[in-house]
């Protein structure tokens, strides 16, 4: 557990570490290009090299905490079929969690205009759909859920690991959502001890929302782009599209509990 808020405090750290060397850059950029500084626009235009910062920041953490290093599982993409029934039951999850949030309109949203001024540029729209992701699972699935997986039981190693994982969003909005996405994605690295599965989902649910916020940006909830006559028939579509990817990957076998509490116990019990 010590391990994992540490990882997790290091995470913020490295956030916020991101976002203060970006500012610097920016001014200096300003400088070069206008001769003059402008610090309130500054903090504008640090976000994006701010996220950018943060993902170097983080995995070369990681890759000197031998985090990254391969164990043969880690970046193993099980299979074809097998990500293509994540994908099935991602995008279902995806849809029903959406459309619960939605039911959650008393939530306030602080980080929208963040999102509105990242998704300004290619670079912005590149960092929410694919390196965030990336980073976030081979942070929270590749490094603090597999500890969590070595003090705990499956059950309690997912449920904390999602609710960190909601934690760390900062947003309410985002936290209910990333909480519940969390435990799922949780769940799919306990059974394959794989991160590739959980960034497949993580990529689609990320790109999704951006293109959703690209497309309709008025647009404040799933029924209205739906409509109301259309909407009881995509949430059963995503019910199904869920249940069935879900049954589908129970049926593959469960990667090895190499790291389990019993498993350390087996270990340290052989002569």
């Amino acid at each position: 557990m010590k391990a994992a808020i540490k990882l997790f405090l290091i995470f913020v750290l490295l956030q916020l570490l991101g976002s203060l060397a970006a500012v610097p850059l920016v001014l200096m950029y300003q400088f070069v290009v206008t001769g003059t500084v402008d610090a309130e626009a500054a903090d504008a235009q640090a976000l994006l090299p701010g996220s950018l910062l943060t993902l170097f920041f983080t995995v070369w953490y990681l890759w000197k905490k031998d985090y990254l290093t391969d164990d043969g599982q880690i970046y193993s993409p099980v299979s074809g079929g097998y990500l293509g029934w994540t994908a099935l039951m991602g995008f279902g999850a995806i849809t029903l969690l959406g459309a619960l949030v939605d039911e959650l309109d008393f939530l306030p949203d602080w980080l929208e205009m963040t999102f509105d001024q990242m998704l300004s540029s290619w670079v912005g729209v590149l960092d929410i759909a694919l390196l965030s992701p990336i980073l976030e699972e081979l942070t929270f699935r590749g490094a603090i859920t597999r500890e969590l997986l070595r003090k705990f039981r499956p059950g309690m190693a997912i449920f904390i690991s999602g609710l960190l994982f909601g934690l760390i969003h900062f947003n309410p909005v985002q936290s209910v959502f990333g909480f519940l996405m969390g435990m799922l994605l949780a769940w799919l690295y306990w059974r394959t001890r794989s991160v590739i599965p959980c960034i497949v989902v993580h990529v689609l649910n990320n790109s999704l929302s951006v293109w959703a916020m690209l497309m309709y940006p008025d647009v404040d909830s799933l029924d209205e782009i739906w409509g109301p006559h259309a909407e009881v028939i995509c949430l059963v579509v995503a019910a199904v599209a869920f249940a069935v990817g879900w049954w589908r990957l129970k049926r593959y076998p469960k990667a090895p509990d190499y790291d389990s509490p019993s498993a350390e116990l087996i270990n340290q019990e052989k002569p």
